[in-house]
């Protein structure tokens, strides 16, 4: 623990001094997410509200050891880490004290279906499958969810084959979940996924809305394993999967890093 507590000392140094990337800094988050008991401790360790309620007292010359080992901090610096850690606290014991409904979705927006892809040349026609999968579309944002399902569904039935089967059931798998049954959905979304082999953001979009409804069911497990797949394809739900996965990780009691799937 203590050598624990010392490396992610040095990765705050370094974060305030602006010497992280990214990456590292997603990974300084995680090891709160996984050990959230370090934040008081390493809030003490370092003292930097301390330091800059002292001020120029001198007093801060007194303070531990840990905070001589940083002497090229400035006041801007350690009111940057202070941030960083009341940032950390604000997300990471949220897991703690929030509802697992506070994470998923309530509702899948239209935006989220699939559509025909929307080229205009002379070289690329509108197929029927294409049309059949606007229609839906129309349906659905007119509120007609059973027309939409009854559409998308004849899209599997002439036009299994891609890219419109996945699109068929990734749609069917979004109707279902804005009508809370998820079991369908979650049929539908593994079915989209058992075709899509070429697009990334089809994967992504059938993960993360796959992850919810398991979610929504009590399947914690594998609902995490569905968020950490859409987690790591660094899309648009890379943030909120990775949310539900220390709520989820949090309920299903992992205290020490423990990847999905193990």
């Amino acid at each position: 623990m203590n050598d624990e507590l010392n490396n992610i000392r040095k990765q705050i140094d370094a974060y305030v001094k602006g010497a992280l990337g990214e990456q590292e800094i997603e990974e300084l988050w995680v090891k709160f997410a996984k050990h959230p008991e370090l934040l008081e401790e390493l809030e003490l360790e370092i003292g930097v509200k301390s330091l800059v309620e002292d001020g120029k007292s001198g007093d801060a010359a007194k303070k531990s050891a840990s905070i001589k080992t940083l002497p090229t901090w400035t006041w801007h610096a350690a009111a940057a880490a202070i941030l960083l850690l009341v940032a950390v606290v604000q997300v990471f014991q949220i897991p703690s004290k929030a509802n697992l409904e506070e994470f998923v979705v309530a509702s899948i927006k239209a935006d989220q279906l699939e559509t025909s892809d929307g080229i205009r040349s002379k070289d690329v026609t509108i197929t029927n499958a294409d049309s059949i999968l606007n229609l839906g579309f129309n349906e659905f944002v007119s509120g007609n969810l059973d027309r939409a399902l009854y559409l998308y569904s004849e899209v599997i039935t002439e036009y299994d084959y891609e890219p419109y089967g996945s699109k068929a059931y990734l749609n069917n798998g979004i109707i279902y979940y804005n009508m809370a049954n998820y079991d369908s959905a979650i049929v539908a979304f593994n079915e989209s996924l058992s075709r899509n082999t070429e697009s990334k953001m089809m994967q992504e979009k059938a993960y993360w809305y796959l992850g919810n409804s398991y979610a929504n069911i009590g399947e914690l497990e594998a609902a995490r394993n569905a968020a950490y797949q859409a987690y790591r394809l660094e899309g648009v739900f890379k943030k909120p999967a990775f949310l539900l996965i220390q709520k989820l990780n949090y309920d299903l009691g992992y205290t020490e890093a423990v990847a999905p799937g193990q």
